[in-house]
C-alpha cells in the first residue's frame, strides 16, 4: 500500500507497539486481528485508539452510519449496548474499524481491528502489523 492506505497500516503499527497488551490473534471468523483486556485498562485503551479511529458507531447512532458500517455490524451480529464500532475517514474503498466488544460479566474487553472492503492481501498486511499469523 501507498499513500494514505499507508497510513492507516503505519497507525495500527504504532497502536501495537503502544498497546501494553501483547496477546493480539487471528479472528478467522471475521477477519481481522483481536485483543482482550481488563476493564480497568478502557480508559488508556481508547486514548490510544483516538488518532487512529476518531469516530465511533453505536446502537443509537447506527442508523445514521455509512451503508458500510451498517453491513460490518451486521455481519458481526449487530452493536449491543456498551459495543461500539470505532472507525475512521474510508480510505478509498478501504475502511478501517476496531470492533468493541466488552464481555458480559464486564470485567473483560475484546478488540477487533481490520479493514473492510479490503482484498485477503490488505488482511495479510493488517496481520503484518500486529504480527499475527493467519
Amino acid at each position: 500500500m501507498t499513500g494514505p492506505e499507508q497510513a492507516v497500516l503505519d497507525g495500527f503499527k504504532q497502536l501495537r507497539a503502544s498497546w501494553p497488551h501483547r496477546g493480539w490473534s487471528y479472528d478467522n471468523r471475521f477477519e481481522c486481528v483481536a485483543s482482550s483486556f481488563a476493564a480497568d485498562f478502557a480508559p488508556e485503551a481508547r486514548k490510544l485508539l483516538a488518532p487512529i479511529f476518531p469516530y465511533g458507531v453505536t446502537e443509537r447512532n447506527l442508523p445514521n452510519a455509512s451503508p458500510v458500517l451498517q453491513e460490518l455490524a451486521e455481519r458481526t451480529g449487530g452493536i449491543r449496548a456498551a459495543q461500539m464500532i470505532y472507525t475512521a475517514q474510508p480510505v478509498g474503498r478501504l475502511t478501517p474499524y476496531g470492533l468493541w466488544w466488552p464481555w458480559e460479566e464486564a470485567q473483560t474487553i475484546s478488540l477487533r481491528i481490520g479493514i473492510e472492503g479490503g482484498t485477503p492481501a490488505h488482511m495479510l498486511q493488517v496481520l503484518d502489523c500486529f504480527g499475527v499469523e493467519p
